[in-house]
């Protein structure tokens, strides 16, 4: 039960990081208006793809000591 809520969660997160990447990447940033308005949105943006990379890293190894406990208990 927990693996399958913590796959979920994993996909939410690298699906959130891809869209957030895809926009910045395509000049989604560009409509805010001046330059220092234009970086502070995608400085801001840099900021939650790696916040999502993070918490997705982290989630990753949960999963992987998940994994070992059970290979271990059995």
């Amino acid at each position: 039960m927990a693996g399958s809520i913590l796959d979920a969660l994993r996909e939410r997160l690298r699906r959130d990081m891809n869209e957030l990447a895809d926009v910045t990447a395509t000049g989604g940033c560009m409509s805010a208006g001046s330059a220092t308005e234009v970086a502070m949105e995608y400085a801001k943006n840099v900021g939650k793809i790696e916040g999502l990379a993070i918490a997705e890293r982290s989630l990753l190894d949960v999963l992987e000591e998940l994994e070992q406990r059970e290979k271990e208990d059995k």
